[in-house]
């Protein structure tokens, strides 16, 4: 991955973890229950962490993976939302 692409997947990784923040926050999702949900070793959760507060993209897992189980989770989460809203 050159500098470019690997700069444009941390953008993306960033953006899509806001997107989960938006919908777990009023569900008071912990960030160990995040942990969790999107299947990362406790061991690489500090990467991840800081990760999200400007740091460098951790290695593992691997940008392809964090991208699908983001986005599963945002899906799964959204429709639990908006079933308990409806």
């Amino acid at each position: 991955m050159n500098l470019s692409q690997h700069t444009s997947a941390a953008a993306l990784l960033r953006l899509q973890f806001q997107a989960l923040d938006n919908v777990m926050a009023p569900m008071s999702i912990g960030d160990d229950r995040q942990r969790r949900i999107l299947l990362i070793a406790p061991q690489e959760w500090p990467q991840w962490l800081g990760f999200l507060h400007n740091g460098p993209l951790p290695a593992q897992p691997a940008v392809p993976t964090m991208l699908r189980r983001l986005a599963a989770a945002t899906f799964r989460l959204a429709s639990l939302a908006e079933r308990h809203v409806l």
